[in-house]
């Protein structure tokens, strides 16, 4: 699968599964790393299998992009969280989150999930979870966040005035998930459940004129109108549509990502992915959704666009 022209390519070989062996293959250049420029997405690729026989793939390059290479209906269950409106700024060429305008992002979103909706079975399961941002419309820059070097970048587009290209004013909640949620139930989803996760003992927002937001949407689109539900794992909960999990994810010592935590990955699959199905997250940034996926049984696709990130994701999928 590698070209001629692609980065070095190293090849790493465990000891035998079940008696037979299997080769880790990447190939990440330096010039990835340090400029963050992608080339050759269909060239960069990790695969392997877990110590009980559980295979995981790991893809390098743009979610649409490589998401168009796999086949129709292959896969039970998706679950991902894309980058946040103008949250974070990794410095990758090609990024979602950083568009100009609210119409961009949302299409750049329902574009990825078109193809989501392409690989995933009939009877599949997709859990999305979309974060909301603030329009400031201050015109000016809020400066940088000492919290993380990956936020507050520069005058972004919610900075600056004119509301957008969508006329809201100033210190309005732009309710970024439901136009996306909303134009994915107009684009052939079927939009089930908009599950509130509250983020239990996140960090608190410093603000003094609004209720601090405590909760996110994990939004349950399925493609048909039979699929793949287990309500057992819900059955002792005292509210279904609101899980209260701790926001903190797994640590990545020191890798500027945004997981979420390994609670709510299994909580989706308990549910919405049968045992051993097939599992894809096309955000995968550290890797969290293959890794609790393959650690469940379900062998797992993880697609990021960050070199770090993959490189990452694969060396914590190796220890599995």
């Amino acid at each position: 699968m590698f070209s001629q022209d692609a980065a070095p390519l190293k090849q790493l070989r465990s000891p035998d599964v079940f008696g037979r062996p299997f080769e880790v293959l990447y190939a990440i250049d330096e010039r990835l790393h340090l400029e963050g420029e992608v080339q050759d997405d269909f060239d960069r690729k990790a695969s392997g299998v877990t110590r009980v026989g559980v295979e995981w793939n790991m893809l390098l390059g743009d979610a649409l992009a490589l998401l168009r290479t796999l086949p129709s209906s292959c896969y039970n269950c998706v679950v991902t969280s894309p980058p946040y409106f103008w949250l974070r700024d990794y410095h990758i060429s090609g990024q979602i989150g950083q568009e100009e305008t609210v119409e961009d992002y949302v299409t750049a979103i329902v574009s990825v999930m078109d193809e989501v909706r392409r690989v995933l079975r009939h009877d599949g399961v997709l859990f999305l979870n979309l974060g909301d941002t603030y329009y400031s419309g201050k015109g000016k820059s809020h400066g940088v966040d000492r919290k993380s070097s990956k936020r507050r970048f520069g005058l972004r587009a919610v900075d600056k005035s004119g509301g957008l290209d969508i006329g809201i004013k100033p210190k309005s909640l732009i309710g970024i998930p439901w136009r996306v949620a909303i134009r994915m139930s107009t684009s052939s989803w079927i939009l089930r459940s908009s599950i509130v996760w509250h983020r239990k003992h996140a960090l608190p927002e410093s603000v003094q004129d609004r209720p601090r937001r405590s909760y996110e949407h994990v939004f349950m689109f399925v493609k048909s109108r039979s699929y793949y539900f287990d309500r057992h794992t819900l059955e002792s909960a005292e509210q279904e549509d609101m899980w209260s999990i701790t926001a903190r994810g797994t640590r990545t010592n020191g890798l500027n990502t945004a997981p979420f935590p390994d609670d709510l990955v299994q909580r989706c699959l308990d549910i919405g992915c049968p045992a051993g199905g097939s599992v894809l997250d096309p955000f995968a940034g550290g890797g969290t959704t293959v890794r609790v996926a393959v650690e469940s049984g379900r062998p797992a696709t993880g697609i990021d666009l960050n070199p770090e990130f993959f490189r990452y994701a694969v060396e914590e999928l190796q220890k599995i």
